[in-house]
């Protein structure tokens, strides 16, 4: 776990960064901390932090997200008590962007992450379009970094299928991020594994063991 306060975790649709900002959330509550979490994902955001409310706020995790009512609309809404815990500075903050509005949401909070200690996190899986290679992964970070007006401190190797994801697309993900990481001058700071693969994975990397709470309608 960081010492940092505040950390983003910034990615293209299908990067998975909600489902790991869930368990990010989860495990920095599990260690002590007082944590809360902030659901800014504005576009599209069809499986959001906000549909793990109850699963988060029982175990103490406190959610930031718009109002109930407009929970399920695709409307750039931020949370009315978002600058608010920015002067928390006992609480370890997880944030849950996307890239368009999000990221142009959280330029717009530039002052107040100039006050705090923050790392942003890009969250990267190959297996979607547009981060399926070098060239995309480049181009999506320096997109994200303009709108947001934030840097982006190291990326999060996440190539999966869901529940059909195998050590090879874990693998086949990796050696893209790594070259992507090597042309950006930034350090890879975990390569994400599904629980079921933990005893069989071989990396040399930081491992972020992840379990999946977040229900799709094609899995009923």
């Amino acid at each position: 776990m960081e010492d940092k306060q505040i950390t983003i975790f910034l990615g293209e649709f299908g990067s998975g960064k909600t489902e790991l900002a869930v368990n990010y959330a989860l495990k920095l509550k599990q260690t002590g901390q007082e944590t809360a979490i902030v659901d800014i994902d504005l576009i599209k955001p069809y499986f959001r932090t906000r549909e793990n409310r109850e699963l988060l706020e029982t175990i103490g995790v406190k959610v930031i997200a718009p109002d109930s009512r407009l929970s399920h609309a695709d409307l750039p809404i931020l949370p009315h008590n978002l600058v608010e815990i920015f002067s928390q500075t006992n609480t370890k903050v997880v944030m849950d962007a996307g890239g368009g509005e999000s990221a142009i949401a959280l330029g717009q909070l530039k002052r107040y992450f100039d006050q705090s200690s923050y790392q942003a996190l890009l969250v990267v899986n190959t297996r979607r379009p547009f981060t399926g290679n070098t060239e995309g992964i480049i181009n999506i970070l320096h997109r994200i970094e303009q709108a947001s007006r934030l840097k982006i401190s190291g990326l999060v190797s996440n190539t999966n299928l869901g529940p059909e994801t195998t050590l090879e697309h874990i693998y086949e993900g990796i050696a893209i991020v790594e070259q992507a990481a090597t042309a950006l001058a930034l350090p890879i700071k975990w390569v994400v594994v599904p629980e079921w693969l933990e005893q069989v994975i071989q990396i040399n990397r930081p491992l972020f063991i992840l379990k999946p709470y977040t229900h799709y309608p094609w899995m009923d």
